[in-house]
C-alpha cells in the first residue's frame, strides 16, 4: 500500500466510525475532539470526499490544505546518543511514496521549528546507494515500541496507519536548530543529523514518561496494542550509528569568482 492510500483509507476509516445522520459541520466538531492537529486536512478530505474518493488535494503544502499527518516520537542526534529530542511532526504528501515533515521541538515554549524529516517507503529506500542510507533511519521500532504516536487519534485508526503506512518506512532528518542551541534566541550553528532508536534500553525511561503526560497517553500500553504489527525486515544500509559511524555535518570555505553571469540571452533564468 502506497503513503497516500493508506492515509487515505485512514481517513475514511475516521469518518466511517461518525455518526450516520452527522451534518458536515457535527463530523468535523466529532473530528476536532479527535484530533486539534488533523481537523484542518480532514474538513478539506470531507470537502472532496462527495466528488470523488480520488480528488488529489494540493500535495506538497503544510496548513490547512496539505497536512495530513501529526506524528510525536524521539530522535536523538548522531553521535550524542544522549541528546534526546522529543519531536511533534506535521507531516505531508509529496508522491505515493514520500511524505516531508516539518518538526517542532516539544521542550521550547513557543516552540521552535527543529527541522525537516522527509520519509520514504521500502521499495523507494532499496533504490538509495549505499553511501545515501547511512543518511537514513527506519521507523519499524519506533512503531512497535509504541515511540511514535498519533495524538488525539482514535486507537483504531493510529493502528492502521502504523501498520499499513509506516512500520516498513524510513526517514531522513536534520535539524536547523540544535540540541546543544536549543535555549538559545536564535537558531545558530551548523545543522545536526538525527536518528531514531531501534531497540530497549537505549532511550531514558523518563523521557518516555514526561512525553506520555504531554500528550495523555501510555507507551506501555501503546506497545502492547501494536503487538500483532509484524516487523519487517530493516533494508541494509539504515542505522548506520549501530555501526559505530558517526555522521555530522560541517562547513567549507572556498573562494570563486563572485561576479555574476551577464544578462543576456544565453543566460537561464529560473522562475517560479
Amino acid at each position: 500500500m502506497t503513503l497516500r492510500a493508506g492515509l487515505q483509507e485512514s481517513l475514511i476509516l475516521i469518518i466511517s466510525i461518525l455518526p450516520i445522520q452527522a451534518t458536515p459541520i457535527v463530523t468535523i466538531a466529532i473530528l476536532a475532539m479527535y484530533s486539534r492537529h488533523l481537523i484542518l486536512a480532514l474538513s478539506t478530505v470531507l470537502a472532496v470526499l462527495p466528488q470523488s474518493l480520488s480528488a488529489s488535494p494540493p500535495f506538497g503544502h503544510y496548513g490547512p490544505e496539505g497536512t495530513v499527518l501529526f506524528l510525536n516520537g524521539f530522535h536523538f542526534v548522531s553521535g550524542h546518543s544522549d541528546w534526546e529530542i522529543s519531536a511533534n511532526h506535521y507531516c505531508v504528501i509529496i508522491r505515493d511514496d514520500l511524505l516531508q515533515c516539518a518538526i517542532y521541538n516539544t521542550a521550547s515554549t513557543p516552540a521552535h521549528l527543529a527541522g525537516i524529516e522527509y520519509i520514504i517507503t521500502t521499495d523507494a529506500f532499496e533504490t538509495l546507494d549505499y553511501e545515501e542510507r547511512q543518511l537514513w533511519h527506519s521507523h519499524v521500532y519506533e512503531i512497535t515500541s509504541g515511540f511514535l504516536i498519533e495524538p488525539g487519534l482514535p486507537s483504531s485508526v493510529d493502528h492502521t496507519i502504523m501498520k499499513d503506512v509506516l512500520v516498513g518506512t524510513y526517514g531522513k532528518t536534520f535539524h536547523t536548530w540544535r540540541y546543544d542551541q536549543q535555549n538559545n534566541t536564535y537558531p545558530v550553528g551548523i545543522p545536526e543529523l538525527v536518528m531514531g532508536y531501534t531497540g530497549d534500553g537505549q532511550i531514558t525511561p523518563d523521557f518516555v514518561t514526561k512525553r506520555d503526560e504531554l500528550f495523555g497517553v501510555n507507551t506501555t500500553e501503546i506497545r502492547e496494542s501494536r503487538a500483532d504489527i509484524p516487523p519487517p525486515a530493516i533494508v541494509a544500509g539504515a542505522d548506520s550509528w549501530k555501526y559505530g559511524y558517526v555522521l555530522t555535518l560541517g562547513l567549507v570555505n572556498k573562494t570563486s569568482d563572485t561576479n555574476f553571469p551577464p544578462n543576456d540571452d544565453a543566460q537561464v533564468i529560473l522562475t517560479q
